[in-house]
């Protein structure tokens, strides 16, 4: 090539077979110099052969002329003669030949040894790693240029390298070392894999009847926690007189090991990186006790072997038992009707166990963070003594506890603490004097033929869907004028958007809203609390409150602590009136199920008279 200010010259030998290709970019660089303005010339020849111009120039491509024409301005003949010279001269390198750890030359493809047979496919374990993960680049540069495939997780999380030949293997079996990495032994990583294939069919193979068919070991251990029935046992005294001689090296497991990490990926265990390898020890311990081993059983087993297998307990693993059942009883509940029981049957009756189970409780208006079962046993008298409320608790049978209070009150062998409880109850009821703001809440109606046909268009895609709830809101209040409220959501949207469209109705609804007072919730309230405030009752209060019912479009009541301070959430509507503000329960109404359920905020136009009534809430704009 050459241009008005200088030369530019291109020379390379190739083989044959690269020639078309190496021609094809060399001219395209020429038609490029030439739409430039520039000239070129193109010499094709073999080391021995006949030398082949064409020229590059004015509106000429490829011209084929004579190297010994006037226009061809380099002496080809020459560079023929230099390149002869220099391929002569050159001696081609030596491949480098790959030897495996046997010492035996093997072919870079090659997937295992030829003299000692070595598998060059076979996964390679990390039993440890470097600590500093940037001291890993410079190896992840070097496989990458290698075109080395990087592992999974790349090379900094890797646990396993998988080599697909010989290369790839050798290549991992030199580098490695270099980067502070241990390789796990071959042998002891087979024997891992196949330890923990094996135990991944253990579900299926003696899994009890009635347990749930669980896909993991991990997950099947955990499920043992649930068993109750005696026929269980026996093909769990099978597993452990068939396997029992692998649980030791189950139980060995390092379940955060790099090394066991490594033979998880390959068998997919669910054993090795498991939050529950602590239950699969506790299992395993399980049934090493129902083949007649003496191993002391976590209390969750402990219970499970009082099912499975009761002659197996001995006397003091029963009174271990029976005193985690009465912790556990007394902090979440569970089991809470058979603990008194036990403390019924070692008292001299059921009051007088009773009794002593209300007074050690204590106070039921102390304050503390979440109460305990017996603090809801105290609670409960109280609710009962004030209201003749029925006891609710867990595991206990209410009508029970209703004649077991009977009987206290009439013993008068109830504590002081709760008497006096109930006392204030009675003097200050919930709410406690503190004021709250009325609201209504309207139920769904049927969707009629005329609403159906009250299509409406979609603010997202423009297409015209048809109402999915409508919602007859009667004359609530004076300066209140009675809307029918329609729902909307596009199935084509996938139903993301939820908007609402309100019309006067035709006649006048006849289903009356209900009236209900809404209250702060008791974090919401600001000191000093009323006089005679008790939290537990105030919650109570307020959960109670809509017992039955579920909220479906809320109309009025305490605006929600966002908007009292986020302005954007109060809409203006189309029609220029003010808005009373509505509150659309889409769990109830099974609105948009893809959000979660939760509640709408919006407004919508009541004003008497208005032509064009307007709905609006914060998801549609």
């Amino acid at each position: 090539m050459s241009t008005l200010i200088c030369p530019i010259e291109l020379s390379c030998a190739v083989p044959e077979a690269d020639a078309p290709a190496q021609r094809a970019m060399l001219e395209a660089l020429l038609d490029w110099t030439l739409r430039l303005g520039g000239r070129g010339e193109l010499a094709e020849f073999t080391l021995d052969g006949e030398v082949r111009c064409f020229l590059w120039e004015g509106k000429k491509r490829a011209l084929p002329v004579a190297h010994s024409d006037r226009r061809v301005k380099t002496d080809f003949v020459m560079l023929q003669k230099h390149r002869r010279e220099a391929a002569l001269k050159y001696v081609p390198r030596k491949a480098p030949v790959l030897r495996c750890a046997c010492g035996t030359a093997t072919a870079p493809t090659a997937v295992a040894c030829s003299s000692c047979e070595r598998d060059f496919t076979a996964p390679i374990g990390i039993e440890s790693r470097p600590k500093d993960d940037e001291s890993l680049r410079p190896l992840r540069t070097r496989l990458v240029k290698l075109n080395v495939p990087l592992p999974k997780n790349d090379v900094y999380f890797a646990n396993v390298f998988r080599p697909r030949n010989a290369f790839e293997a050798l290549t991992y079996e030199e580098l490695l070392p270099r980067f502070e990495f241990e390789t796990t032994d071959p042998r002891e990583l087979r024997r891992r894999i196949e330890l923990l294939t094996e135990v991944e069919t253990w579900p299926k193979r003696y899994s009890p009847p009635g347990l749930l068919d669980e896909s993991s070991f991990a997950s099947w251990c955990a499920s043992l926690r649930t068993l109750t029935k005696p026929s269980t046992r026996k093909p769990l005294e099978r597993l452990a007189r068939e396997q029992g001689h692998r649980f030791k090296e189950i139980a060995a497991v390092a379940p955060w090991a790099p090394g066991w990490l490594a033979a998880r990926d390959v068998s997919g265990s669910s054993v090795p990186g498991s939050y529950r390898f602590e239950q699969v020890k506790q299992a395993l311990d399980f049934l090493r006790r129902l083949a007649g081993a003496k191993v002391a059983l976590s209390a969750e087993f402990l219970g499970v072997l009082q099912h499975v297998a009761p002659d197996l307990v001995t006397a003091k693993e029963q009174k271990l038992h029976e005193q985690e059942l009465d912790r556990r009883a007394l902090s979440d509940g569970t089991g809470f009707g058979d603990y008194l029981k036990r403390r019924s049957a070692k008292a001299k009756s059921q009051a007088h166990a009773l009794a002593a189970v209300l007074a050690e409780a204590g106070s039921p208006d102390a304050k503390g963070s979440a109460p305990s079962a017996r603090v809801n046993l105290a609670r409960a008298v109280v609710e009962w003594l004030v209201e003749g409320r029925r006891p609710e608790l867990k595991d206990i049978e209410g009508d029970w506890l209703v004649e077991q209070f009977e009987a206290l009150k009439r013993a008068k062998r109830l504590p002081k603490a709760i008497l006096e409880s109930a006392e204030r109850a009675r003097l200050h009821p919930a709410p406690f004097g503190l004021t709250g703001a009325r609201c209504w809440d309207v139920q769904p109606g049927r969707l009629s033929a005329a609403d159906l046909k009250a299509r409406a268009a979609c603010p997202e895609c423009n297409r015209r869907v048809k109402p999915s709830r409508v919602l007859h809101i009667p004359s609530l209040d004076a300066g209140m004028e009675a809307r029918t409220v329609r729902l909307y959501e596009c199935e084509p949207c996938d139903r993301s958007l939820l908007f609402a469209r309100a019309v006067k109705p035709a006649r006048a609804p006849k289903t009356p809203a209900r009236v209900f007072v809404e209250y702060r919730d008791a974090a919401a309230l600001k000191k000093p609390f009323p006089k005679g405030f008790v939290p537990w009752r105030y919650e109570r209060f307020l959960s109670r409150q809509h017992e039955g019912h579920s909220l479906a479009l809320q109309i009025g009541g305490l605006p929600l602590l966002p908007e009292e301070h986020d302005p954007a959430l109060d809409m203006d509507l189309r029609c220029g009136h003010p808005f009373v503000r509505v509150r659309i329960h889409t769990r109830a109404l099974d609105l948009q199920p893809g959000f979660g359920g939760g509640a709408v905020v919006g407004g919508v136009c009541l004003t008497p008279g208005c032509k064009k009534p307007d709905v609006r809430n914060v998801r549609d704009d």
